[in-house]
C-alpha cells in the first residue's frame, strides 16, 4: 500500500460524522461517508428509520403509507437503486391515468385530465378539456393562439402565465389542481420554466401555450414513475443493511437537541426522544442499537456521560422546522418554508372502485385526446381536487385520492378484488386548534414529515393486527374517496394514518435562492452540512441526488483537505 493510501485511509478512520436524522436523506449521506472508511453515528428521533418511507402491512397486504414511489430517468436514484441490488424489484407505473374533480361540493364532476403537461392542455377543444372548462372556457383558451408569443423571461409564475395566455378556468381546475393536490402549493407560486422546462423558449417558437406544450409532450407514452416490488420500504431496509454491514452505529428514539463548536470539533447534545415517537424498536436484523454496545463492534469512544457525542462534521438531515433549530443553537439563523400539513389515510375497500363519467379516464401521456370511453377507460391512479373542492369550506377537504392499485401491477395482483385508497385530508393549519387530528410528530426525513399515530378503523399502522381507532377521521376520508371517484366507497376493511407535512417542490418561485442563501450561512461554520427536501426540494429523487453533491463535499474535505 503506498503511503498516500495509507494517509487518506488514517484520516477517514479518524474522522467521524454525526448524521442528525434516519430519513432517506440522513442513510443516504451516512452511507456515502462510510463506505469510504469514515466513522459515521446516525441519531433519529421516532423509533424507526425512513422518513416518509413507511410499508405497513394492511389487511395482508405491504400497503406504502405515504411515500409510494419515485421518478425515472434519475441517474443518481438509479446508482443508488443498483448499489443496493434493487434493480430486480423495480416496476413501473401501470399508467399515470389522472383526473381532476370540479365543480361545487354538492355537484362535482369527475373528469379525467387532457393531455398535456403540468395540467396546462395541449387541446383545450378536446372532449376531455371540455369536460372541464366548459365551452367557455374552451374559447378563452382558444384566444391565446390570437396573443402575440410571450418573450422569454416575461411571466415567472406559472399561473400567472396560462391564466393571461388560456384563461383563468384553465388556471383554476386544471393547472392548480396538480400544483396543489401534489405539494400543497398556490399555482401562482410555481416558476413555469421550473415545472415543465423549456417552456418558455417553446412559447416564443410555437406562439400559443397550447402548441408549446404540443412541442414539449413525449414522443410516445412512457412511465414516468416507478416504485418497489413489496414497497419502498425495501429501499429503507437495504440501506440499514449496507449501514449495519460497515459498522455505522445508528440510535433510533433519540434526538440530536444541540450544537456546539470550538477547538476539538462539534459537540452534539443528544436527549432521549418522546415515548410516543419511539415506542417500539427497529427490525434488530438490520439496525444497530445503541443500547447494544456490540451492534457496532465497541461504543461510540467519543461519547460523553453528559449525553452528549464529540463530532468533527454534523450533517442535518432533518426536516425544515428541525433544521432551523438545530441550526439556531450553533449560531446560525435559517428559516424554513413553510409547508402544509396532510392527513393520509389508507383505506383497503372491497369493492372495485372506478369514477363516475367521468369513468372514462384515459393515461394523458398515451391516450388520444378524442379517445373515447369504450376505447380509452381505464381507472383513474389518481383525482386531485381543485383548491376551492379541498378547503374546509367545502365539507370534502380531501387534496387528492391515489388508487394505488391502478399504479403498481403487484399491489392489483395481491389485491384481487380489493382496491387500496390513499386519501389526502387537508390537516388544521394551527397545530393549537382543537380538532380530531392529533399534531404531527418530530420530523424523521427531509422528504416529509410524518408520524405514526394509528387511526385506522380495523387495522394498526405499526401492526399487521387488527386495532380500531378513530373512526371520525376513517368515515371523513371515505366520504372524500366516494366524492371524489365520483362512485360510493364501501365500508373499508381495514385504514391506516399518518400526519405528513409536505415539503415544497424545488420549482416553487424562490426555492433556489433561499437554498443558497440557507447553504451560505452554513457554510460559514466549519464542518456543518444539511440536507433534505427543504432544500432539495420534495421528491426521494432530489433528495438523493442534493445529498450526494453535500456528502462529496464532506469527504473531500475529510480525505483530501479540500471541497
Amino acid at each position: 500500500m503506498s503511503d498516500r493510501a495509507s494517509d487518506l485511509i488514517s484520516r477517514a478512520h479518524e474522522a467521524h460524522v454525526v448524521v442528525a436524522g434516519g430519513g432517506v436523506a440522513g442513510l443516504v449521506a451516512a452511507l456515502e461517508c462510510a463506505k469510504v472508511g469514515i466513522r459515521v453515528t446516525v441519531i433519529e428521533a421516532s423509533d424507526r428509520l425512513g422518513g416518509s418511507i413507511r410499508t405497513e402491512e394492511i389487511d395482508g397486504l405491504a400497503v406504502d403509507l405515504v411515500a409510494d414511489g419515485f421518478a425515472l430517468g434519475a441517474p443518481a436514484l438509479d446508482t443508488l437503486i443498483d448499489e443496493l441490488g434493487l434493480r430486480d424489484a423495480v416496476e413501473p407505473a401501470a399508467g399515470d391515468a389522472i383526473a381532476v374533480a370540479v365543480g361545487s361540493p354538492d355537484a362535482l364532476r369527475v373528469a379525467r385530465l387532457p393531455v398535456g403537461l403540468a395540467g396546462i392542455p395541449a387541446n383545450p377543444w378536446s372532449d376531455d378539456a371540455r369536460r372541464i372548462i366548459g365551452w367557455r372556457g374552451a374559447w378563452r383558451a382558444y384566444l391565446d393562439r390570437l396573443r402575440p408569443p410571450l418573450t422569454i423571461g416575461r411571466e415567472q409564475s406559472l399561473g400567472a402565465l396560462v391564466r393571461t395566455r388560456m384563461g383563468v378556468r384553465v388556471r383554476d381546475r386544471l393547472v392548480a389542481p396538480l400544483a396543489f393536490g401534489r405539494f400543497g402549493v398556490d399555482v401562482d407560486d410555481v416558476d413555469a420554466d421550473l415545472a415543465v422546462p423549456g417552456l418558455s423558449t417553446a412559447l416564443t417558437r410555437a406562439g400559443s401555450l397550447a402548441g408549446a406544450i404540443s412541442q414539449l409532450l413525449p414522443d410516445g407514452p412512457a412511465p414516468s414513475r416507478a416504485t418497489l416490488r413489496g414497497g419502498m420500504g425495501r429501499l429503507v431496509d437495504a440501506l440499514a443493511g449496507r449501514l449495519a454491514d460497515l459498522e455505522v452505529e445508528i440510535r433510533t428514539g433519540a434526538r440530536v437537541a444541540g450544537l456546539h463548536r470550538d477547538d476539538v470539533g462539534w459537540t452534539v447534545r443528544i436527549e432521549n426522544a418522546a415515548p410516543d415517537a419511539a415506542a417500539s424498536a427497529p427490525d434488530a436484523d438490520s439496525v444497530a442499537q445503541a443500547s447494544d454496545p456490540d451492534a457496532t463492534g465497541a461504543p461510540d469512544p467519543d461519547a460523553t456521560p453528559s449525553g452528549q457525542v464529540i463530532a468533527d462534521v454534523v450533517i442535518i438531515a432533518t426536516d425544515g422546522d428541525a433544521a432551523a433549530s438545530l441550526l439556531a443553537s450553533a449560531g446560525i439563523s435559517v428559516a424554513a418554508p413553510a409547508s402544509p400539513q396532510r392527513d393520509v389515510v389508507t383505506l383497503i375497500v372491497d369493492a372495485p372502485v372506478a369514477t363516475a363519467t367521468a369513468t372514462a379516464v384515459a393515461p394523458t401521456s398515451s391516450a388520444p385526446s378524442n379517445a373515447s370511453p369504450a376505447t380509452a377507460s381505464v381507472a383513474p391512479a389518481t383525482v386531485y381536487a381543485t383548491p376551492a373542492i379541498a378547503s374546509a369550506a367545502s365539507g370534502i377537504r380531501a387534496a387528492a385520492v391515489d388508487d394505488a392499485t391502478a399504479s403498481w401491477p403487484h399491489l392489483a395482483a395481491a389485491a384481487g378484488p380489493r382496491r387500496i385508497l390513499r386519501v389526502q385530508l387537508e390537516a388544521p393549519t394551527d397545530p393549537s386548534r382543537p380538532g380530531p387530528f392529533p399534531p404531527s410528530a418530530p420530523a424523521a426525513d427531509g422528504a416529509q414529515r410524518a408520524h405514526s399515530a394509528t387511526t385506522g378503523a380495523l387495522a394498526n399502522t405499526t401492526s399487521p393486527s387488527p386495532s380500531p381507532a378513530r373512526p371520525e377521521l376513517v368515515a371523513q376520508a371515505r366520504r372524500a374517496a366516494s366524492a371524489l371517484l365520483g362512485t360510493e366507497v364501501g365500508e373499508p376493511r381495514a385504514a391506516a394514518h399518518r400526519r405528513v407535512v409536505l415539503a415544497p417542490p424545488a420549482s416553487v418561485i424562490g426555492h433556489a435562492e433561499r437554498t443558497a442563501a440557507a447553504r451560505a450561512a452554513i457554510a460559514g461554520r466549519e464542518g456543518l452540512v444539511a440536507v433534505g427536501a427543504w432544500l432539495a426540494g420534495g421528491g426521494i429523487a432530489p433528495i438523493v441526488a442534493d445529498t450526494l453533491d453535500e456528502v462529496e463535499k464532506v469527504r473531500a474535505r475529510i480525505l483530501f483537505g479540500r471541497e
